[in-house]
């Protein structure tokens, strides 16, 4: 039947539009980049595809230094990659999304061969100018749909700071309402990539779940609203730094990267400590300006996230950024051992353990830590309150240390990375970190992680443990004027019941699914000081480690001479009640031991990191007899 000239179709307009611009409605996607990655393909579109190798013709593939490639119209050349197959309309939606389809890439209709045919595909062009920014920060694929993930995630965050949170400022309750939930974030990013991508649903309800942070029960208890300046003002300095970090992180990627076996926040972490500890004075003023270093009844917890949002903005200034990241490249110093770090602090020292009401007067010995949400505020630094037992619960009302736990990013479960493996950055970030939480230094636990396939020795030289101690222990004069080793004399690490923990092997799982796990030598000899370069103890324990690798003191079931060790042990307490000078035959042998060591790692890294290990060996042969003559010039004062 044929239809009346004069009869005119009803066509829907866009169907009409794509008709007369030549749409063709393809079902083939080539891909060379990102999506080149089955398991990135799959994060982004929850599905596999067939697949085929192929050359988009006519094009170039072009690679930026430090970031993500991208395709350009190029006549004579092509690039490998691969044909997809069966690619729906709905697949390619969520891909336009994730390419910014017409800001970052254009989809656009190219020639592709494969197996001596040429077909049509679907392929995304850059914008190099659009892709420029992304460059310049030092994105990678994983960045990139990292970002993606991040932008579906705020969508349910809007939502929810719509619901929580009026402030007139555009975008202000998005970052309050994205602050407060940050680690709700962190963790539906880790699960996002650990399971190849979450329902919406999923991350709609996790978002929904979690809760705003209040201050309404501190109008009910009088004895926590003693406290409650303080744990406002360390409050809104783990906001302050939550942000600048972000900052750091997304603006240097290049710098910060680090691998995925590595705590991913520890370098952007350290830089923006250093902001804040370097900005102190401005600091302090914002403070007192916006009134957030004390506690005010008319105030909601929003508003103290706000002002701290609002002071980051203030203190992040390009030039000083762009100071400490050239600090950060200069000093940098990459080694073979993976490092960690716990930090201590307690106003009242080692009586935070079994401390009473009121014996802390700042903090209470963190009893109110949970109730003011600081776990939460605090998880890029891995702050919980440590009273010796087992982080089961933030529910449970607790007194102990406050302590920073440098890679530990799932505190219930203990599940953690490595914070780093250059010695310079684990230094500088125990330093700022104890200068940035402001509250008194106590002990630090230094990490490595255990060479694989090297088996434990037994300790040939128990004066080498005098030596360690000489370099990290707390060797001064008591009350009384008699020198002693406070951290063993003090029963610090002194049990009765077990000995002194000079060591113990601990146990580290880096992905809570995971079975497996990581064997790890923890040193809890050290104390922890106030603007201290630990780099020398660092390298001596790599050193110790890389040459030695002595059996751990504590937790090792195959110790093969316990008796040996047990006589060690009470060397050590004998030696801390009255220290002597550690005989210059031993120092020898301990450099000696820690050189080989770290001359292992040398032949690996290169000559830079050689000068390097010089000077820091330089430094740990001058400490050790500084300090040994210190004892020396002690007892002669004595006989005097």
């Amino acid at each position: 039947m044929t239809m009346p000239v004069s009869k005119k179709l009803n066509i829907p307009a866009t169907l009409k539009k794509r008709k007369e611009s030549g749409y063709k409605t393809i079902d083939r996607l080539f891909v060379y980049g990102s999506l080149n990655n089955d398991y990135y393909l799959q994060l982004l579109t929850g599905v596999k595809l067939s697949s085929r190798k192929g050359l988009l013709l006519n094009h170039r593939r072009i690679q930026p230094e430090n970031s993500f490639t991208f395709a350009l119209a190029w006549k004579g050349y092509t690039i490998e990659g691969r044909l997809l197959y069966n690619v729906t309309p709905e697949i390619i939606k969520k891909l336009d999304e994730y390419e910014s389809e017409g800001k970052l890439y254009k989809r656009k209709i190219a020639q592709v061969q494969v197996d001596q045919k040429i077909v049509e595909a679907y392929v995304y062009i850059g914008k190099p100018k659009s892709l420029k920014p992304y460059f310049k920060k030092g994105f990678q694929e994983r960045d990139r749909i990292e970002e993606f993930v991040e932008k579906n995630v705020n969508r349910y965050i809007e939502q929810k700071a719509a619901f929580f949170i009026n402030y007139d400022r555009e975008s202000l309750p998005l970052k309050v309402t994205r602050e407060l939930l940050s680690e709700e974030v962190h963790n539906i990013l880790r699960q996002y990539f650990q399971d190849s991508g979450l329902p919406p649903f999923i991350i709609k309800h996790e978002i929904e779940k979690a809760n705003i942070p209040k201050l309404k029960w501190l109008k009910s208890d009088t004895k926590a609203l003693q406290y409650a300046d303080n744990y406002i003002k360390l409050a809104s300095n783990f906001m302050i730094f939550n942000q600048l970090e972000e900052k750091f992180r997304n603006d240097y990627r290049g710098e910060v990267q680090v691998s995925d076996a590595y705590y991913m926040h520890t370098i952007s972490a350290m830089m923006a400590l250093k902001l804040m500890v370097d900005q102190n004075n401005q600091l302090k003023s914002a403070f007192t300006q916006l009134e957030i270093d004390r506690f005010n009844p008319d105030l909601l917890y929003t508003d103290y996230a706000a002002a701290a949002i609002l002071i980051a903005e203030e203190l992040y200034e390009k030039q000083k950024v762009n100071e400490i990241n050239d600090w950060v490249n200069h000093n940098r110093h990459i080694g073979m051992l993976p490092l960690g770090a716990e930090l201590e602090f307690s106003n009242i020292g080692y009586k935070a353990i079994n401390a009473k009401e009121g014996d802390d007067p700042v903090f209470d010995s963190f009893y109110y830590f949970y109730n003011f949400d600081l776990m939460r505020r605090g998880w890029k630094l891995g702050a919980h309150i440590d009273d010796h037992g087992f982080l089961n619960s933030p529910n449970i009302r607790t007194r102990g240390f406050l302590e920073l736990a440098f890679g530990r990013y799932k505190l219930l479960g203990d599940i953690s990375k490595p914070a780093t493996e250059d010695p310079w950055i684990l230094s500088q970030i125990i330093d700022l970190a104890t200068r940035f939480i402001g509250i008194r230094p106590h002990s630090l636990h230094i990490s490595i992680e255990v060479p694989p396939n090297k088996p434990f020795k037994e300790l040939t030289n128990p004066d080498y443990i005098l030596c360690l101690l000489l370099l990290g222990g707390d060797l001064r004069e008591d009350e009384n004027g008699h020198l002693k080793e406070m951290r063993i004399f003090h029963k610090e690490i002194l049990q009765d019941d077990k000995g002194v923990n000079i060591s113990r092997l601990n146990r580290h799982h880096k992905k809570p699914e995971d079975d497996s796990w990581t064997p790890v030598v923890e040193y809890q000899f050290p104390r922890l000081f106030y603007e201290y370069d630990y780099q020398p103890l660092i390298m001596a324990l790599k050193g110790f480690t890389l040459e030695l690798n002595p059996y751990p003191f504590k937790e090792c079931i195959n110790l093969p001479s316990p008796e040996y060790y047990k006589e060690i042990e009470s060397m050590l307490v004998n030696w801390a009640d009255k220290p002597t000078h550690v005989p210059e035959k031993s120092i020898d042998q301990f450099l000696c031991l820690i050189e080989k060591g770290l001359d292992k790692e040398v032949v690996v890294m290169g000559k830079e990191h050689g000068k390097y290990t010089q000077r820091i060996l330089g430094r740990i042969e001058e400490q050790l007899k500084r300090r040994t003559k210190r004892i020396q010039k002690h007892y002669a004062s004595l006989e005097q």
